[in-house]
This record gives structure tokens, C-alpha cells and sequence, in this order.
């Protein structure tokens, strides 16, 4: 073997590598090599040419395995054409959109505004603010995609709630082809099982998804720290809440958490970060400015004010009420009192509410005994049954106060129960402040009298409920209707007592003639991850596949479920005091896909208690939030339940607390909207300019690299072919689908066709050791190429899976196109019929520009097309086209491949004696176009590495600057607003003031070493970013000599 250098191409163990390292320090000379493959890209081997008995260097100037493959038939070389044009990507154009056609998805342009802010950063630090229902998921997926295209990223971690999870594996994989692993305790005790005690889960596979309480769990992230070594190009962060990592609310100064921390800590190890948010301001400049920091320390400093055109390159924020408005299919939200009025004035739910409130009036106390009141108060409100429980619960405590302050006992212990810690512990903590613990006993014990003997009995709600469900959801006959109702309430004692008088009075109304066998399903925080993702496929299948109407959840289904497939009707059994708690509840049927142009979201209002006016306002209040405020509406949310749960709601001031949170407007807010640009008219007026420009851009991308799907059906129709297998008819609501049975033989007798066959199927199995009995019991779902095309008012269908570009089960098939050993085992020379007046040849070769690592920096096919002879060639060799006639040829060649026809025998024969002759005429001119495209190629890298090294370097700079400047002002924290409406009581400021001060000294101490990073970074950085799309290889390699032979000839 010819001794490889460093840019040579090697072929070696069945792969061609790039060597990219030579390393002759030892007593044995090794290369390091980089796998070139179209289905291993990125692979590395360290190989020691002396024990490489069947290595060798690869000669780029032999193309003899081209004319000496032989000739092929049309429909296996337009299958191996096309996808090897689909595994080419470029780096070159910035601009150029490559991931959407490779997707799964209904595409809204709006959801390409992510991916072009992406493109345009070297690093990948990117803030979605998208409001809820809008796609966040989709929009990080389609840049993941993008960036794996383009082999910017290897390593991707997912961070997220944990209800959350599935959700994410499901999409990532269905919609983009992307396979997670989600690291839990079950992923750490398989990884020990089968590979021994002290294996790292984080070493078997590069994509995986995280909850939260992972990144601060020591136990999980040591391993990922290991696999990252301090920092690891190549890798994505993608934090999902990421406004739960931003420093707590404070009085001025908001205070990290060890959440923050942690986050600030793990996400330092990645080179990308994609936060996902869609509340992503406080209120509070140096909360917001912490948390884009995390996201983007070159750019942002904790404890500096963030300036809106800062935040502009990496931050995407939109409304669903501004799309609206612009003409997208978004539902409009109508949310709606059921108001309850005309009950005698002894009715439990009164009678209770001012019992409650003398009993708070009596008690007088501080803050904490304020406290105390304001959760027994959300727990009348939400149900009787509830509040009975709570109400024993404090009795309890109450009566141990009594025995220790005769006994003096200084301390309490707690005893905290799951339901009712928050009553046990306020209460404990409130006993300095309850004046006559006797008076207080006997006024609970009268609550307790009337909340004990009502605690079952269903309430005014439950007769609005089902007097509603008989109007809408029930027939004449008691027969369900095709409507569905989600039902949401905050404690699960509530739901309990929900869930039974529904079912009660649906039978005493209908006289048992109302079938509830499977009607209600239920949701709450102890329901596992599995029967999450039950609960989600049957309530969102097709009516007459699935019994179920009716979902009770508690807040734990707020966040993480996909439900307006065929429910656009939810109600608040009762208000959460947390506003965006509120409108999470809204999100699961108010989103992209709902195909109800109208969503009702209900909620009860009773006119006879005075609090319910207060509850009343906050509901109006977030709903002007989020129509006019967007992101900046959040601080309101926040001071307005800090205010409710703090103090609950006094009988005597809800009046003017009720007209105080109508007119809420507070200094915060105005801080929040000049950070974020958020301003209503701003937004607009910035939408409307996007639009046009991404609606352009992704036309131009569909010209360039658009992929259709029925393209994609005719390769695997091929390959299925080579399996040995057949599509079937679908059977499904879409009448284009089509289906493959898994049991037929060339699918059953191998094994590893089952795990991408179990992706067709809806759902998991509940438990790992069930997953035979389940795939017998939930068959396949049927196939499309194209997202569906559905009425206006159809949802989406759920019977059927697109099938894409990325999609696993597409790649196993169209993988043994592009793999070494086809190319190798099969003809590159074909001979097809077109439309075309005379022969005409072409030959295609594929140009590989390739940078540090290998990386591919672009890709391209490259045509020579020509008029073909086989008399007169002593005259001349066969001359290429011109423009015009190469553009005709391109087009009579996608349609003849697309029919797939040869000719007869004597035409493949007369063929066949030219081809040798025929490569030898056309590859100069092949050589040529292809020197210039590299040129051009090369000369774009240089100048998108030049672009965002200089962009970097101004940044930087910019950066140095600002925080010199706040190092020489060292002012201190702005003290809290006198007065303000939503401001904390006198007598718990001291305390909080006293953490904010110690955060805000943290915050300064912070800024000399940043300045260091960032001077260091100044030196080095840009430049590496410039090298990064420096050209250290290139590769023209022959695909492909096609002959198109007229039809009438």
C-alpha cells in the first residue's frame, strides 16, 4: 500500500475514511481516520497501516469502477440517485433551509423564524419564547435536524419537566427521525446490568433527555461531566421551562436557586444551548439577564441590564393572538364565567366561605397565620371535600399547638401529610400568631360540623356540569355524542369527589340508562409516564376507537399533553391562584393543529360570595395578559398570586382587590416589555416583515433541495422489492395510505425490523416484558408520504404515520443505496426511455468538500449532460450543452426515472460498447464544473467563517466593555418600590432583603472572572470559529453515467 497522508482517502475494513492525523512518535505508526460514508458519517478509527493488510490508499484519478460495473436496471439506479442526492448537505449557504423537507411535520412559516435566527450564529444560543402552543418542540427539532445536516452537533441532551418526557422522545422520533434515550433510574440500572457496575449511561449513545431533577442529581450528571471533559464541541443543550432556571422573584434583586446553578454548571459543558420558554421574564433585570447568560455568556452578564437589541439575533418570541391577526389557523379562545347564582343563603359553600373569613378575622395574626388562611381558602373554593380534609388537618395541629404550649414545648414536630403538608406546616409555623388557640378549636369545629356532614354531597358546579353535558354531550336516548369535556382541578381530593358525583348523577339523571364503563378517565400526579401516553392516544383517537369523553385532571396534566385532536371544550372546576397555571390548562386544547376554529374554557363564578369577585378579575386580567402583554404579562401574573397566596382574599377588600388587579399595571412590566422589544405594536410590525421573508426563503429552499414525497415511495417501493415485500392498501381514514405487515416473512425472520415497526404503532407498552402481547394486540398503523389533507374542522388522523426523509423505518430501507457494499455490488450504468427527440447521455458525479474532523462542509451532484452518437466520434468527442439544452436534459431525466422504463437489448448492447469512451469524453468537463463549483463553494465557507469570526469579535468586545463599565459603577441594588401594590409585607422584608443583598454581591464578585473568560475568549475564539470552515479535503467521486434513449426510436 502506498504510504496515506494526512487528506488522503483510505479505504479500509469495507469503508472509506479520511485520514486526518498521522501519528509517528511510537514504535508503531498509526493514522487517525475519519469515516467518509454516507451512512456512518463521523465515525472514527485509529488504525496502524502495517496490520491494514487489505488497506489501501484510494486513487482519485480511477474511475474504472464506474464503466466497469456494468449496466443496471433504471429503477435501481434512480433509486441509488436519489438517495444519494438526499444524503448531500451543505454548509456553504447559510441561508439555505434543508431540514424542513426532511421532517415529519404540517409547516407553518412562521416556525422557520428559529431555525434562521440558528443558522445565522456560530454558536447555536438560542432563546424560543413562542407562546404556548405554537410548536416550541417543532421549531428546536427542525434546528436539530438542520444541524446534524449540516454535522454541526454529535451529542444532544434534552432537558425537561418529567411529565414531559415521552412527549418529547415521541415527537423527536416520529417527526424527525431522532431516537432518544431517556436516563432515569430504570436507563441507569439497565446501563449497570449489561455492561457492568461502573459503566456510564452517557456512554451508550449520543441523543437523551433528562428531567430537571436530573441536572441536580450528582448521582446522573457525574457521568454526563465525564463523557463531556470540561467542554465538548459538537454538542446541544436543549432546556424545555428554561424559565424554571432562572433566579427566583425578590423584592429587588432576584435570588438563585441550586436549580440555577445546577443549570448554569451542566450547561457550560455544551457548545449549543436552545432554552424553551414561553414566560421568559420575572420582571426583574437581573433574573432575565442570569438566565441569558446561561444561555449565552459571550453575549449576556448576570447582574447587567439586557438591551432589546442584544436580545434580537437570539431570542424568538410569538403570539398566537398576533398570528392570528396575521391570517394563521389558530382557534380563537373564548373564555367564559358559568355563573351560579339564586342559592339560599345557608347553602355550605356560602355559609362556609364567611365562616372561614371570621375565623380569619377573629384569629387577626402575621404573615404566616395570612398564610395559613389563604390555602385553607383555595381549598373551600375548589371543593368542600377538600377543604373538610384540610380543616381536620389543621384541627390536629392545632390541638398539639395546645398540649405543648401547656407542656411549654418550644418545638412542633411536623407530621406532614401528602395532601395537606403546606396546612400542617403553616399551621405549626403560624402558632405565635393565633391569639387564643381555645376560640380557635371551637370556631373549626363549627366549620367542621357543616364541612363533614356536606364533604360528599355534590355542589351547585356539579349540577352546572351535568346539565351541560346533557345539552351537549348526551342524545335524547342518553347516548354519547362525538364531543369531548376536560375537566381540571388543582387537588386530587377534589378530583376524587369530581369523578364519583359525575358518575352518580349521569346514573340518576338517565335513570341508568347511561353507559359510564370507560367514559371518564383520570390524570394526576401519581399517574405513571405509561399511562400518561395511554391517557393522550385515547382521549385525542377517533370516537367510535375509543369510549372515553371526559378527562379530570389535576395541574400535574398542565404541562406536556398534546389533547385538542377532538376536544375543544375544558372547565376549571376550580381557579388556581397561579395565573400561569391558568393559562397552561388553557394550552392543552388552545394550539397549532386544534381543529375547532372556537376553544371554550369555563370557569365558576359565584355572584353570592364576595371573594369570587377577586377570582373573576384575575381571570379577565389573564386574558388581557396574554392578548396585549405577551411575554411582559408574565410579572403581573407572578406579583398577582404572590399577593393571593400570601394574604388570601379578606371579604372586606375584595372589592378593591378585585378593581386593583383590573387596573394592574406596575414599573416591572414596563421593565420587562423595553427588554424583551415586546411591545404590541413592535411585535406586529416585526411579524409582518418575517413573514415574507421566510415564506420567500423556504421557496427557494424547495426549489434547491425540496424532496416530494412521492419520490420517497417510489425508493422504498424499490427496496421493499429487494426485501422482498409489497405495500398493501391502508385501510385507513386517508384513502392514498398504505400499509406493511410485520409478520410477513421477509419482516419476521429478522429481529431488528420489529423495534422500527413498534414506531407505527400508537402508544408503549405499559411494561417492557409485555412487549409481545402488546404488538399482537395494537396493530400497525398505516403509511403516507405527505401530511394529509384534511377539511377545514377534521382533526388531524390518527391512524396513519408519515413516513419521511429521516423517518427510521425509511432509512433501514433506502440505507442499502448509499452504503459501500451497494455501490460496490451494483451498476452505476443505466439506459432509460424518455421523452426526450435523441440520445442523450449524462454523467453525474458527487463534489465532497470536507474540514477539521472531517467534516463535510458541502456536498453536491454535479450533471454533464450531452447529445450522444456512436458514428462520427473520430471526428471529435461528444460535446457537452449548453444552459438550455443541459436544463432540458435534467427534466426529460427526472421523469423518465420517475417511469422507470428500459430499452430494448439491442440499444443496451449498442450502449454498451461506448461507455468506456463516453466517461472518457464527458469527465474533463465534469473535472471542470466541478473546480468551479469548489471554488465558489469554498470562497462562501471563507467568507460565513470570516462573517461570524468578526461578528464574534465585535461581540466580545462589546461585551468587555459593558462589564468594565459596570465594575467602575458598582451601584448598588434598586431598593423595592414604595408603595407598590403587589410589594411584600413590612415584616417579611428584612429577611429577604438580606438574601437579595448576599445574591447581589455574588452577581459583582462574578464580573472580574467573566472579564478574564471573556479577554481570553477575544484571543482565541474567532479564530477558531474561521477554521472551522477552512477546506482540508476534497473528493470528486463518479456516481453515476445514464443514457436516455428517445421512446420512438
Amino acid at each position: 500500500m502506498t504510504a496515506p497522508k494526512v487528506g488522503d482517502f483510505l479505504i479500509a475494513r469495507g469503508k472509506s475514511w479520511l485520514v486526518e492525523n498521522d501519528d509517528r512518535t511510537g514504535s508503531v505508526s498509526t493514522l487517525h481516520l475519519v469515516s467518509c460514508e454516507d451512512d456512518s458519517q463521523g465515525e472514527t478509527l485509529l488504525l496502524a497501516p502495517a496490520a491494514e493488510l487489505q488497506a489501501r490508499v484510494v486513487d482519485l484519478n480511477d474511475w474504472s469502477s464506474l464503466h466497469s460495473s456494468g449496466f443496471e436496471g433504471p429503477r435501481h439506479l434512480g433509486a441509488y440517485l436519489r438517495a444519494t442526492e438526499w444524503r448531500s448537505a451543505t454548509a456553504a449557504d447559510r441561508k439555505l433551509f434543508q431540514a424542513p423537507f426532511r421532517a415529519g411535520i404540517r409547516l407553518d412559516s412562521y416556525q422557520l423564524l428559529p431555525l434562521a435566527k440558528a443558522l445565522e450564529l456560530p454558536r447555536v444560543n438560542l432563546l424560543i419564547a413562542d407562546d404556548v402552543g405554537l410548536g416550541k418542540t417543532v421549531e428546536a427539532g427542525l434546528i436539530v435536524r438542520e444541524l446534524l445536516l449540516r454535522r454541526r452537533i454529535e451529542l444532544i441532551v434534552v432537558a425537561a419537566p418529567a411529565s414531559m418526557l415521552l412527549q418529547w422522545q415521541d415527537e423527536l422520533a416520529q417527526k424527525f427521525g431522532l431516537d432518544f434515550t431517556i436516563v432515569d433510574r430504570e436507563h441507569l440500572l439497565e446501563t449497570r446490568r449489561t455492561r457492568g457496575f461502573s459503566a456510564n449511561p452517557w456512554s451508550v449513545g449520543s441523543r437523551f433527555i433528562v428531567s430537571h431533577s436530573v441536572l441536580s442529581d450528582d448521582a446522573y450528571t457525574n457521568g454526563l461531566r465525564d463523557i463531556m471533559s470540561g467542554f465538548r464541541p459538537g454538542s446541544l443543550l436543549i432546556l424545555d421551562e428554561a424559565h424554571h432556571a432562572a433566579p427566583a422573584s425578590g423584592a429587588a434583586w432576584a435570588v438563585e436557586s441550586q436549580f440555577t446553578r445546577s443549570v448554569r454548571e451542566i450547561a457550560g459543558l455544551f457548545e449549543h444551548r436552545l432554552f424553551l420558554s414561553a414566560t421568559p421574564h420575572n420582571g426583574h433585570s437581573n433574573s432575565f439577564a442570569t438566565l441569558l447568560e446561561i444561555l449565552d455568556p459571550q453575549r449576556f452578564t448576570r447582574g447587567i441590564d439586557v438591551e432589546a437589541k442584544e436580545l434580537e439575533p437570539v431570542m424568538v418570541r410569538r403570539l398566537k393572538e398576533d398570528l392570528r391577526r396575521l391570517g394563521h389557523l389558530l382557534p380563537e379562545r373564548r373564555v367564559e364565567p358559568i355563573r351560579i347564582d339564586g342559592l339560599p343563603k345557608d347553602a355550605p359553600e356560602l355559609r362556609l366561605a364567611a365562616m372561614l373569613d371570621e375565623y380569619r378575622e377573629a384569629a387577626a395574626g402575621g404573615a404566616r397565620a395570612r398564610f395559613l388562611f389563604s390555602n385553607l381558602q383555595q381549598r373551600l373554593f375548589s371543593s368542600i371535600r377538600a377543604f373538610d380534609r384540610s380543616l381536620r388537618t389543621h384541627r390536629k395541629t392545632l390541638l398539639r399547638k395546645r398540649e405543648a404550649q401547656q407542656e411549654n414545648e418550644s418545638e412542633l414536630p411536623p407530621e406532614l401529610s401528602s395532601d395537606n403538608d403546606l396546612i400542617e406546616e403553616a399551621t405549626a409555623q403560624a402558632k405565635g400568631e393565633l391569639k387564643d388557640l381555645d376560640a380557635a378549636i371551637a370556631h373549626v369545629d363549627r366549620m367542621l360540623a357543616i364541612s363533614g356532614a356536606e364533604r360528599d354531597a355534590p355542589d351547585a358546579r356539579i349540577g352546572a356540569i351535568l346539565d351541560w353535558m346533557q345539552a351537549e354531550m348526551l342524545d335524547a336516548s342518553h347516548a354519547w355524542r362525538n364531543r369531548r369535556l376536560i375537566l381540571f382541578t388543582e387537588w386530587d381530593d377534589t378530583r376524587r369527589w369530581l369523578v364519583a358525583r359525575l358518575e352518580e348523577g349521569l346514573l340518576q339523571r338517565s335513570h341508568g340508562r347511561v353507559d359510564i364503563k370507560g367514559r371518564i378517565l383520570v390524570f394526576t400526579g401519581q399517574t405513571s409516564l405509561e399511562e400518561r401516553d395511554r391517557i393522550k392516544i385515547a382521549f385525542n383517537a377517533p370516537f367510535d376507537h375509543e369510549p372515553v369523553r371526559i378527562l379530570v385532571c389535576t395541574d400535574a396534566a398542565r404541562e406536556g399533553l398534546n389533547l385538542q385532536a377532538r376536544c375543544h371544550d375544558l372547565i376549571h372546576v376550580d381557579l388556581p391562584w397561579n395565573p400561569s397555571r391558568l393559562e397552561q390548562r388553557n394550552g392543552r386544547i388552545d394550539r397549532k393543529l386544534q381543529p375547532s376554529k372556537i376553544v371554550s374554557c369555563r370557569y365558576f363564578i359565584y355572584d353570592q360570595r364576595e371573594e369570587d369577585r377577586v377570582l373573576d378579575a384575575l381571570v379577565r386580567k389573564t386574558e388581557v395578559i396574554r392578548r396585549q402583554l405577551g411575554a411582559a404579562g408574565e410579572v403581573l401574573r407572578m406579583r398577582m398570586e404572590q399577593t393571593l397566596t400570601r394574604e388570601g382574599i379578606r371579604r372586606r377588600d375584595a372589592a378593591g382587590l378585585a378593581a386593583s388587579f383590573d387596573d394592574a399595571q406596575s414599573e416591572r412590566v414596563n421593565i420587562a416589555e423595553r427588554e424583551l422589544g415586546d411591545e404590541a405594536e413592535r411585535r406586529i410590525a416585526r411579524l409582518k416583515s418575517e413573514q415574507d421573508k421566510l415564506q420567500r426563503a423556504l421557496e427557494q429552499a424547495r426549489r434547491r433541495v425540496g424532496v416530494e414525497g412521492a419520490d420517497i415511495r417510489r425508493v422504498v417501493e424499490v427496496a421493499l422489492e429487494d426485501v422482498g415485500a409489497v405495500f398493501e392498501p391502508g385501510r385507513a381514514s386517508i384513502a392514498e395510505a398504505v400499509k406493511l405487515d410485520p409478520d410477513a416473512p421477509s419482516f419476521s425472520k429478522d429481529a431488528s425490523w420489529a423495534s422500527l415497526f413498534d414506531e407505527l404503532r400508537p402508544g408503549r407498552p405499559s411494561n417492557p416484558k409485555d412487549r409481545a402481547r402488546w404488538r399482537r394486540q395494537t396493530p400497525v398503523r398505516s403509511l403516507v408520504f405527505e401530511p394529509p389533507r384534511i377539511p377545514d374542522g377534521e382533526p388531524e388522523p390518527q391512524d396513519v404515520v408519515q413516513l419521511h426523509l429521516e423517518h427510521r423505518l425509511v432509512k433501514r430501507l433506502i440505507s442499502r443505496f448509499v452504503s459501500q457494499g451497494f455501490r460496490a455490488s451494483v451498476g452505476r450504468v443505466t439506459a432509460i426511455v424518455g421523452d426526450n427527440a435523441a440520445p442523450r447521455v449524462v454523467l453525474v458525479g458527487r463534489l465532497s468538500l470536507f474540514g477539521p474532523g472531517a467534516r463535510r462542509l458541502h456536498e453536491e451532484m454535479i450533471p454533464i449532460t450531452a447529445a450522444w452518437r456512436d458514428t462520427g466520434r473520430e471526428k471529435g468527442p461528444l460535446a457537452p450543452f449548453g444552459e438550455a439544452g443541459e436544463g432540458a436534459t435534467i427534466k426529460h431525466l427526472a421523469e423518465a426515472l420517475r417511469d422507470g422504463r428500459s430499452p430494448t437489448e439491442g440499444v443496451i448492447h449498442r450502449l454498451q460498447q461506448g461507455v468506456e469512451r463516453d466517461i472518457a469524453d464527458l469527465r474533463p468537463h465534469l473535472e471542470t464544473r466541478a473546480a468551479a463549483s469548489e471554488a465558489e463553494a469554498a470562497r462562501e465557507l471563507a467568507e460565513n467563517g470570516r462573517r461570524e469570526a468578526d461578528a464574534l469579535s465585535t461581540l466580545l468586545q462589546r461585551q468587555i466593555d459593558k462589564v468594565r463599565d459596570a465594575i467602575r459603577e458598582k451601584a448598588p441594588p434598586p431598593p423595592p418600590a414604595q408603595g407598590d401594590l403587589f410589594g411584600p409585607s413590612t415584616e417579611e422584608m428584612k429577611k429577604q432583603l438580606e438574601r437579595e443583598m448576599r445574591q447581589f454581591e455574588a452577581d459583582r464578585r462574578s464580573w472580574d472572572g467573566k472579564l478574564l473568560r471573556l479577554q481570553d475568549e477575544l484571543a482565541t475564539e474567532p479564530e477558531k470559529v474561521r477554521k472551522g470552515y477552512e477546506v482540508q479535503a476534497r473528493r470528486l467521486e463518479p456516481i453515476a453515467l445514464i443514457y436516455l434513449w428517445p421512446a420512438t426510436n
